[in-house]
């Protein structure tokens, strides 16, 4: 993925360009926009970065290339500002589908931060004494374990064996929550 960032000020790239990278974005940074736009075509960027600030005008021509299709398809773009748009400017923006970054980063910055899981392979026995097996998700820090399979609320299974792809963990658990074809088991 490619982002296209463009900006002459030094906080502007010192702030855009960690995010971006740690996000999986290869960066290409332009100082002066319109020799941005005389390259779109080429650069074909997934995200476009810059200001309403320092690019009072411009940034509605940069709108309307990436509305246009001239820079690729669905590409997505962002102003970086540190006081809010004009209520006229944020209509157009709206219009434009032209978001807000640190909006933008703050959601991305949410997803990213969201609950964090190895994928496991589990194999387990119920009462009826069949072994079964089955993918699963394991969230560590929660010590909770989430099979791809529906199983009785509340039940108790007393063999679990967990494969990580390394290492192989046996446990027992209570089934906590069953719904929508996956059961949460809390490790004991």
């Amino acid at each position: 993925m490619k982002a296209l960032v463009i900006s002459d000020r030094s906080e502007i790239i010192d702030f855009v360009t960690p995010l971006l990278k740690n996000n999986g974005f290869d960066l290409i940074h332009y100082k002066w926009i319109i020799k941005a736009l005389d390259n779109i075509e080429e650069i074909q960027p997934d995200v476009i970065v810059l200001s309403a600030d320092e690019f009072p005008r411009h940034w509605k021509t940069v709108a309307g290339f990436v509305q246009s299709g001239i820079g690729g398809n669905d590409v997505k773009l962002y102003l970086y500002d540190t006081k809010p748009l004009s209520v006229e400017d944020a209509v157009k923006a709206e219009e434009l589908g032209v978001s807000s970054f640190e909006k933008a980063f703050k959601q991305v910055k949410e997803l990213t931060n969201e609950r964090s899981f190895t994928t496991v392979q589990v194999a387990y026995n119920e009462t009826h004494g069949m072994i079964n097996f089955c993918n699963a998700k394991y969230y560590e820090n929660e010590n909770i374990v989430e099979l791809d399979k529906e199983l009785t609320n509340g039940s108790y299974l007393k063999y679990i064996s967990m494969f990580d792809g390394n290492n192989v963990i046996s446990f027992s658990a209570t089934v906590e929550d069953n719904s929508e074809g996956f059961a949460c088991l809390k490790v004991n």
